[in-house]
């Protein structure tokens, strides 16, 4: 029972602190002066929270479902992070996918509405704009994850249970990826952290300590719902793979790449390695070439993925060898606009032509 109370007891300060952001009843901050006894590494860290902190905002979310009683509003509540000056936020595909309106809250305390101009389910990203973009208001700047290291500190802030501004520092616990390639081409890469992340910081930033974002919060791995040690964050590097469309064509498939051994145990093939074609976007350039996506779920090692689909062996001149060479197809595409694909159907191999002439997109510009 006493377990039950404080269950009920934490959703509803959740619900009440949610209720007062969104209308606006926040007790006015107090004002704090600058502690002058601290030690060199907490005034660092004390004055990378201070410099970073504008740029972090708190997401709001409605959506729409239907019951058997009637139509219901749900409610949603996750972190971002402004990342350009034409306001252009950063946050988690999952806080904002199937949402009927989003409200962004900025640290003036201004509620603004904001459009969904991107988002990646496989990477848990999504690109989001102010509706009326506001000059004044200060973005973060990105840094580079290729050269981060496994121990060195990160910090993230966010909402967690609807507390905003919420800082807390950890390490780079390890550096994860599961052959999970965007496009066939973007190996999609998470920064493992101690830091504490929990629901509510979804979306929100990761910073090392020079204040540039290597990281927006993903999920956390847990058996309870709230915070274990593992936190996982996309790189920075990744977000900006994902964001480049002028580098590269986008044709709009999700592949899981399948070394030689697991091709053989799961499908009897003798290839080197494939890319097993896990979705397809709709009215993408691989939908209009006639690829296939999975159907028939299933858990491999720990591991879901969707069986059913192509198995792409070769995307332009490069065979499907391994992660790294399928990272380099990018290079060989920059100019390419019609891409020859290779791929294994129902034991037959088939060759199309997938034009990605008219989807060249630029999501966006950071300055």
């Amino acid at each position: 029972m006493k377990k039950t109370t404080k269950v009920l007891t934490l959703l509803f300060s959740f619900s009440l602190t949610v209720l007062m952001a969104q209308e606006g009843h926040n007790a006015p901050a107090k004002k704090r002066t600058f502690p002058k006894n601290l030690s060199a590494q907490e005034t660092s860290v004390a004055k990378l929270y201070n410099e970073v902190i504008a740029s972090v905002v708190t997401i709001y979310t409605t959506s729409n479902s239907f019951t058997q009683t009637g139509p219901v509003q749900n409610k949603g509540l996750g972190s971002g992070v402004l990342i350009s000056s034409d306001c252009h936020i950063l946050t988690a595909a999952h806080v904002v996918d199937g949402s009927s309106t989003i409200s962004i809250k900025t640290q003036d305390g201004k509620l603004r509405k904001a459009t969904l101009l991107f988002s990646e389910k496989s990477a848990d990203i999504a690109l989001l704009k102010l509706d009326v973009p506001d000059s004044s208001l200060s973005h973060a700047k990105f840094g580079d994850s290729d050269t981060m290291a496994v121990g060195q500190n990160v910090y993230a802030i966010g909402s967690p249970y609807g507390m905003e501004n919420s800082f807390s520092s950890g390490i780079v616990s390890a550096f994860r990826n599961f052959n999970t390639l965007y496009d066939g081409t973007v190996n999609i890469e998470f920064i493992q952290t101690d830091a504490a992340i929990n629901s509510g910081n979804s979306g929100g930033p990761l910073f090392n300590s020079n204040g540039e974002v290597v990281g927006i919060a993903s999920s956390i791995l847990t058996v309870s719902g709230g915070f274990q040690g593992i936190g996982m964050a996309v790189t920075s590097n990744t977000v900006k793979s994902l964001l480049s469309f002028e580098d590269r064509p986008w044709i709009g498939i999700e592949g899981v790449f399948l070394k030689s051994d697991e091709l053989a145990k799961l499908f009897n093939l003798n290839l080197t390695g494939g890319l097993l074609v896990q979705k397809v976007a709709q009215s993408s350039p691989a939908s209009a070439a006639g690829i296939r996506g999975g159907y028939i779920h299933a858990n491999i090692g720990g591991k879901e993925m969707l069986f059913g689909g192509d198995i792409i062996l070769k995307i332009g001149p490069q065979k499907t060898c391994h992660v790294g060479c399928l990272e380099g197809v990018k290079k060989l595409l920059v100019n390419k606009e019609k891409i020859a694909v290779s791929y294994l159907r129902e034991g037959k191999e088939h060759m199309v032509t997938v034009d990605a002439s008219e989807v060249r997109r630029n999501f966006l510009t950071i300055k």
